[in-house]
């Protein structure tokens, strides 16, 4: 594999890597939901999946989708993360709109659990495996979903434990942890 490709491909597993890290996240705060019946800590576990998925679909809707629909042979695995995305967006309106108290937060919260739980098996199953494997401007697409990210987090983003700085020549430090190594 040349150094170009092995470069191209370590940009790509980056940005499916900081998608299945969030979405891991996402996981591991349905299942505190899941686990508590404190309204308060509810409240607080609601308040963080939605910005954490508001972000991440941020991302996807705005960079990735766009990026990926161009370079994928199922198109319409992106067409379906699109409307999967919108129910997802009307059930966090309607969440936001609701108390702790009201009988149908719960409820309305395990189905938006449900749907996004799909979703990701959808996602990390079908979508990047075709993604990984996509001709595209992985170096480009990397720099404005970590500058986009940056953004709306208004923090650096970490995978791995690692700071993502993006560099011209390449991402080094994220690198050298997802291969294994030490150095860039």
């Amino acid at each position: 594999m040349s150094k170009y490709a092995e470069t191209s491909k370590a940009r790509g597993n980056l940005i499916t890597l900081m998608l299945r890290e969030d979405h891991q996240k996402i996981r591991q705060l349905f299942d505190q939901f899941h686990a508590t019946t404190n309204k308060h800590e509810k409240w607080n576990i609601v308040t963080a999946t939605l910005a954490a998925m508001e972000v991440h679909a941020k991302l996807e809707e705005e960079l990735i989708y766009p990026a990926w629909r161009e370079h994928m042979d199922e198109r319409d695995l992106v067409v379906e993360a699109h409307q999967e995305h919108h129910v997802a967006h009307m059930l966090i309106k309607e969440l936001k709109k609701m108390d702790p108290e009201d009988m149908g937060y719960d409820p309305k919260f395990a189905v938006l659990s449900t749907h996004v739980t799909y979703h990701i098996k959808e996602e990390e199953g079908k979508m990047f495996p075709q993604a990984e494997k996509a001709g595209l401007d992985w170096q480009r697409l990397t720099k404005q979903v970590i500058e986009r990210r940056q953004s709306l987090d208004r923090k650096p983003l970490w995978l791995l434990g690692v700071p993502v700085v993006f560099a011209s020549e390449n991402v080094c430090a994220t690198r050298a942890v997802l291969s294994g190594r030490s150095g860039g």
